[in-house]
């Protein structure tokens, strides 16, 4: 039976209307093209900057688009939506209200009124989600089996899949310090967006210092936020965390300078291991 569980801290809106694709295209950072081979769609919009200011699923429905998003920032995103809309013939709905997402731990075949199942397009690995209308819950939710948050967590801390908002800060993180362009969430070809040219910039000349690892000890790490230090400097600060398992953005080069020499690496003075993801084609420099 397959395990699944309400994801409380996502929230929903809905974009349709003729122009809802091209208004989409013109602000993420990813291609929306492939959303028609893929079925879902893992995407930023930037600050001006280039840092990661929202995040979201881009799922097709019959008459435009779902955002799965995290609540906290959903207002703020319907507002910056609407003031980028102008003169598009676009609609922007906050189903904040009527609609809930759920992760399913393994891909199933399930026909559910008002549910749009997708795959999690940054790894296979981390099953399905869901976004379902409350009148439909009930429906939905039988003949599965009920978990807990922390499972989800803790498949995308095995996996070493990081989430805005808890492995590194919105606001203030480019999409290549959160691992966008290993995990499906920027394209490099596509036409302009906000932000495009840092992304672009920072793509080329290889100026990432700073990537997610998976961080392991042998006792119960600290609260997120802890720092991550050598006996001599800060690389890096602890973000979601299972038990003994977490993540972390770290410097790579620092992190790479310690484990070349020794030196001891902690997290609020608990001794932990820096691993990079398996899938992630970067190391310790």
């Amino acid at each position: 039976m397959t395990k699944f569980v309400a994801l409380l801290d996502r929230a929903v809106l809905e974009v349709t209307g003729p122009d809802a694709g091209e208004f989409l295209q013109g602000l993420i950072t990813n291609d929306l093209e492939k959303i028609k081979e893929k079925g879902s769609l893992f995407a930023a919009l930037l600050t001006p900057q280039g840092k990661i200011n929202y995040e979201f699923f881009i799922v097709p429905t019959e008459n435009g688009y779902f955002l799965e998003m995290a609540k906290g920032g959903l207002d703020e995103l319907y507002k910056k939506f609407s003031l980028y809309k102008l003169r598009a013939n676009v609609d922007i709905s906050n189903l904040s209200e009527t609609h809930m997402v759920f992760w399913l731990a393994e891909n199933c075949e399930l026909v559910t009124p008002e549910a749009v199942l997708y795959p999690d397009p940054r790894s296979s690995e981390l099953g399905q989600r869901a976004i379902v209308s409350v009148d439909h819950m009930t429906d939905f939710c039988d003949g599965l089996e009920a978990c807990s948050p922390d499972d989800y967590l803790a498949a995308r801390l095995t996996i070493g899949i990081p989430e805005g908002g808890h492995d590194y800060a919105l606001g203030n993180t480019f999409p290549h310090e959160a691992c966008y362009d290993l995990i499906d969430g920027v394209d490099f070809s596509k036409g302009c967006y906000v932000g495009q040219e840092v992304v672009s910039r920072m793509q080329h000349r290889s100026t990432v210092r700073k990537r997610i690892v998976c961080v392991k000890s042998e006792e119960e790490l600290p609260e997120s936020g802890a720092e991550i230090r050598t006996e001599t400097s800060l690389i890096g600060v602890l973000g979601s965390r299972l038990g003994k398992d977490g993540l972390a953005l770290v410097r790579l080069d620092r992190a790479g300078k310690a484990l070349n020499i020794g030196d001891k690496i902690n997290a609020d003075g608990i001794l932990v291991t820096l691993t990079i993801p398996s899938w992630a084609s970067y190391d310790f420099v």
